[in-house]
């Protein structure tokens, strides 16, 4: 078993020996690599009989639609040698394994040459929280936002306007206000504001400008799907306006729900199940 003493950490790699000891993986350099996602404290908990571990792959550069928890079911992480080389993984849930506590003991060896930074462990944290912790907001919401306006649906075209600056961007938070969680009939629109909630502190003003076009396409991609506010029976974009996340306050977060990224196609077929937002007062 683990003790105390145990050096292993949630976000640790194994080695790809341990990975294939412990019946992983098939072979070394299998184009996989093992990550431990149990929490901290469980690893030497006796009470703790398996060490949960999930199965990344190899891939050339983290994608930002993937990075920091944006979506609940991918995770891109980079992990970082001392002589700054780089190992991106993809990660995905249904990729998860538990491995017996006593054979892990045995058997994993800890990667030592790639480190994952605090940011990135973060990140890990979050992606593994939200899985079960991302709220549900009205179907008939998700359904309009599925609109196609021209060969994209809104949301679509809503990872379109994201992609270029997703990595100046925190997130997107939606806020419905009293009717966060009413299925409203048809002809009764949602009234919507949007925060667009960059990086002030690394991203500064370049971050700041970002994500004011970031608002600006917002507001006309609404208009042209949904028509004015004034006028709109679907979604009524009030107000839509880019936030430093320096401004988010704890009172903030304590009445939002956010929504993380579910799913993005730049295609120009129809696809379902995403949505890029949350909610917040703004």
């Amino acid at each position: 078993m683990l003790g105390r003493d145990t050096e292993w950490r949630q976000g640790n790699l194994l080695t790809d020996e341990g990975a294939q000891a412990l019946g992983l993986v098939e072979a070394c350099n299998s184009g996989k690599r093992a990550v431990v996602i149990s929490h901290d404290c469980d690893l030497p908990n006796d009470t703790e009989l398996f060490v949960e571990v999930i199965l990344g792959s190899l891939v050339e550069d983290s994608n930002p639609m993937f990075a920091n928890a944006r979506n609940p079911r991918r995770l891109h992480l980079c992990y970082v040698s001392d002589a700054g080389e780089s190992l991106h993984l993809d990660l995905r849930h249904a990729d998860r394994q538990p491995v017996c506590k006593a054979e892990f003991a045995k058997y994993g060896a800890r990667e030592t040459v790639y480190a994952l930074p605090a940011d990135d462990k973060r990140a890990l944290k979050q992606w593994l929280a939200a899985r079960y912790g991302r709220p549900a907001f009205p179907n008939a919401f998700e359904g309009r936002l599925r609109k196609m306006v021209g060969k994209r649906s809104v949301e679509q075209r809503i990872a379109k306007i994201l992609e270029p600056v997703s990595k100046q961007l925190v997130a997107l938070f939606f806020d419905l206000g009293a009717e966060r969680s009413v299925e409203m009939p048809d002809g009764e629109a949602y009234f919507l504001s949007i925060a667009v909630v960059y990086d002030a502190t690394e991203g500064g003003q370049v971050a700041r400008q970002s994500a004011d076009i970031v608002a600006q396409e917002l507001r006309e991609l609404f208009e042209q799907a949904y028509g004015p506010p004034a006028e709109a029976t679907e979604i009524a974009l009030e107000a839509c306006a880019s936030v430093a996340d320096t401004f988010m306050t704890l009172a903030d977060l304590r009445k939002v729900d956010q929504w993380r990224l579910e799913y993005i196609s730049l295609c120009d077929e129809p696809v379902s199940d995403f949505l890029p937002a949350g909610a917040v007062s703004v």
